[in-house]
């Protein structure tokens, strides 16, 4: 290894670049935002919810000019547990049709593997758990 790159990086190696997956949706109320960020997380597919305060939305829908205040949740989960979280998303969700977007991104060392830690228990109910801990 070239010693001039390594010492640009201190005692340690470069950055993994540990990807993870960034969700976001939204709610009309703060009520809601709170039983959908319980239930990713009772439902263990998510590290983290993040619930951001309200805004103002503007859209179209069914023909009419409408305004809605909104509540924004950024979830945090691994790219192999995407699909379940949006499959979670689409069966709970309180909207007729919710906005459901998502970005694979990268993180640091640590946010990456906490998220990923985070994880391992995904997929896996709480009576999964308790079960497999007997």
């Amino acid at each position: 290894m070239d010693n001039r790159r390594f010492r640009l990086f201190g005692n340690r190696l470069p950055c993994r670049m540990q990807k993870i997956c960034l969700i976001r949706t939204s709610v009309s109320s703060l009520s809601e935002a709170k039983i959908v960020a319980s239930g990713l997380m009772r439902d263990h597919i998510a590290a983290c919810v993040q619930i951001s305060g309200s805004g103002v939305s503007l859209y179209r829908w069914k023909g009419k000019l409408e305004q809605s205040d909104e509540y924004y949740l950024s979830i945090k989960t691994t790219p192999i547990q995407r699909r379940r979280v949006i499959d979670w998303l689409e069966q709970h969700h309180p909207y007729e049709l919710p906005e459901i977007v998502w970005a694979e991104c990268s993180a640091t060392d640590a946010y990456g593997d906490w998220v990923h830690g985070a994880g391992k228990s995904a997929g896996k109910s709480a009576d999964d758990q308790r079960a497999g801990s007997t």
